[in-house]
């Protein structure tokens, strides 16, 4: 069980939010993982020369540190972009996340002046776009469009401020980089149908680093739904406590308990009295 594990006892101190966190992160350092999103997002299957990861922290400006989720030199024919990958489980965190995006690639920009990738003193001609990918897990209205392009300025040739927010929420998508991005980071099947999915269908090697993050991903998945599932139960068994009159080991018998949880119910109950008397 994840309790008696060093995963387990992560999920504990970090929170799921965290957990989910880092399983994104690990995800989003596949290299194939990347190279199918960039050439699905960024570069419509037009090709690259190689994908280098950059430093995540920018502190560039004191006082203004930020820390990318991931970050990506990607290297072109002619020329290079730069690439930031978000993952994000709410589409509203507190504030417009779209804001968030916007000062991400408003940096991107910034540290390229007078930086050998990117461009010096006023030969602004030669600035590299930049694109910053915000993978949304959650959103607070359902939307026709899965996939939003916000691009500044707007031209064919060359937009040097790309935003792309992608909401992989629909299993069923027309879109193949939706249904991807909906296996990956938002479907709750089972870990071996993923990776075959992945492996047979989008070509995504299966490292032993990918295997293990989805692996303690739907660890950490059961480990929530499974607190979840005795909180209801430990809840259930206290209301015919109290509405019926009866002990703990008769509630525990109608709801059908089973024996394995009723140790720990009977805990949760001795909790719950300790701090209804603090």
């Amino acid at each position: 069980m994840i309790e008696n594990t060093e995963l387990g006892s992560a999920v504990e101190i970090r929170g799921k939010g965290k957990a989910i966190d880092d399983y994104c992160k690990r995800v989003l350092s596949n290299k194939d993982v990347v190279s199918y999103i960039l050439e699905k997002l960024v570069l419509d299957n037009k090709g690259y020369c190689g994908i280098k990861e950059s430093n995540i922290v920018d502190e560039s400006i004191p006082g203004a540190r930020i820390e990318y989720d991931k970050l990506y030199e990607v290297k072109l024919p002619k020329t290079k972009i730069f690439v930031n990958i978000e993952a994000q489980s709410k589409e509203n965190p507190g504030y417009p996340l779209i804001n968030r995006a916007v000062y991400y690639v408003s940096r991107l920009i910034d540290r390229q002046k007078n930086k050998s990738e990117g461009f010096m003193k006023s030969r602004y001609g030669e600035m590299k776009e930049v694109y910053s990918i915000w993978i949304v897990m959650d959103m607070d209205v359902k939307k026709e469009e899965m996939i939003e392009v916000h691009t500044f300025p707007e031209k064919e040739d060359k937009t040097l401020m790309n935003i792309i927010m992608v909401y992989p929420l629909k299993e069923d998508s027309e879109n193949e980089v939706i249904r991807f991005l909906h296996i990956l980071f938002v479907s709750d099947m089972e870990p071996a149908k993923k990776k075959q999915i992945l492996e047979e269908k989008y070509q995504i090697k299966m490292t032993r680093e990918l295997e293990e993050a989805m692996d303690d991903m739907c660890s950490v998945i059961e480990y929530y739904e499974r607190k979840a599932r005795l909180k209801n139960a430990t809840a259930n068994v206290r209301s015919l406590m109290t509405n019926l009159g009866i002990d703990v080991d008769k509630a525990m018998e109608l709801l059908n308990i089973e024996d394995k949880y009723r140790t720990i119910i009977v805990d949760n109950l001795k909790v719950i009295k300790h701090r209804k008397y603090l």
